[in-house]
């Protein structure tokens, strides 16, 4: 997930600059995922229970992540460099696989031998983590990077296709995956399927609004356009995220986690709210190093989460009783992680790992 993009400085320069506004909401959302997935609900109280349960667990962490995704990867979707794109996939495949294989083999050696660990992982759970992004539980997150993974190659095809006609179809197609989420032929398609797999699948047309809208926006000029007035987007934002939160003006519907467009709003709103973040103004590069420091390695984060959880929990309390404190330092703990395998391995492909 990339935090840079391009900004004319002269006519014939362009000068790199890190968009500080979405690389503060990294690391934001990777903590809401810990939350998710490793806070136990029963300890909220007061306004945080409220927006706890209101936003189902914070459900808006993974459709804003695959928001960015698609928004900072247009000018890669669009190229007609071919090798861009190798490397897009390359970014995506090598934490998919080598994840899963890495803790099968540390679970079912290192971890056995010295007892941490009773269980050995049978080998048909990671072939299905393989092909279908689910099976191994503590990679069960993978799920995300199996559906971004389907979706960039379905937009390489479309783009391909309809070339400028893309944005028209992908509008199409955004809109189709609403209505078979509101009709239930998105739930029902999936119901034959046991286990997570069905969720997986079910998720897979429940992304596509998410990514079709970080393309579009990427796109077109619109948020150099709502720049212009940053304060009022901004207190726009926020009022329709308090409108979502508190009165149920969407229709209920049931699906495979992500689905409907009260997630879809309160998602885009919160996305356009800190891309208004005046990043340009900043030029002091010790405060940007600073800032790129902290928010780096929520790839780390996401993607280890749920194992490190199971591997070191019995060993803290903290995290063992799925506390406020304990997954503040389970993110310490992966963020560490991401840190130090950056450092090892920056100069290779294996940085995807962490970054």
């Amino acid at each position: 997930m990339y935090t840079q993009i391009k900004k004319k400085k002269k006519k014939l320069k362009n000068e790199v600059f890190f968009d500080i506004g979405l690389g503060i909401l990294r690391p934001i959302l990777a903590f809401c995922v810990i939350i998710s997935h490793c806070y136990n609900p029963q300890y909220a109280f007061g306004k945080w229970k409220f927006f706890h349960g209101r936003t189902e667990n914070l459900s808006f962490h993974v459709p804003i992540f695959f928001i960015m995704a698609f928004y900072f990867s247009h000018k890669t979707f669009v190229s007609s460099n071919s090798k861009k794109k190798s490397e897009r996939i390359q970014r995506l495949i090598i934490p998919y696989a080598l994840w899963p294989i890495i803790f099968y083999f540390l679970n079912n050696n290192l971890l056995k031998k010295y007892r941490i660990v009773s269980n050995i992982i049978p080998f048909g759970l990671l072939k299905s983590q393989l092909l279908f992004g689910v099976g191994l539980g503590i990679m069960g997150i993978l799920w995300f990077q199996w559906n971004l993974i389907i979706i960039t190659i379905l937009y390489f095809l479309i783009i391909k296709i309809f070339g400028k006609n893309t944005n028209i179809f992908l509008i199409f197609i955004g809109i189709t995956s609403f209505i078979f989420q509101y009709n239930g032929k998105n739930k029902l398609a999936f119901s034959k399927y046991k286990g997570d797999k069905k969720y997986n699948f079910g998720k897979l047309l429940e992304m596509i609004p998410y990514s079709v809208f970080g393309f579009l926006v990427a796109s077109s000029e619109i948020m150099k356009f709502l720049k212009k007035y940053k304060i009022k987007v901004i207190l726009s934002c926020i009022y329709v995220i308090y409108f979502i939160l508190n009165y149920n003006i969407f229709v209920k519907i049931n699906g495979h986690g992500y689905h409907g467009m009260e997630r879809f709003f309160l998602s885009i709103s919160i996305f356009i709210a800190f891309i208004m973040f005046p990043s340009e103004k900043i030029k002091n590069k010790i405060i940007i190093k600073v800032i790129k420091l902290i928010t780096n390695y929520t790839a780390a984060i996401f993607y280890l989460h749920v194992a490190i959880s199971k591997y070191i929990g019995p060993y803290i309390i903290l995290i063992q009783k799925r506390t406020m404190k304990g997954c503040i330092i389970l993110y310490l703990i992966c963020y560490f992680i991401g840190f130090m395998g950056s450092l090892i391995f920056g100069k290779t492909k294996l940085r995807h790992l962490f970054q």
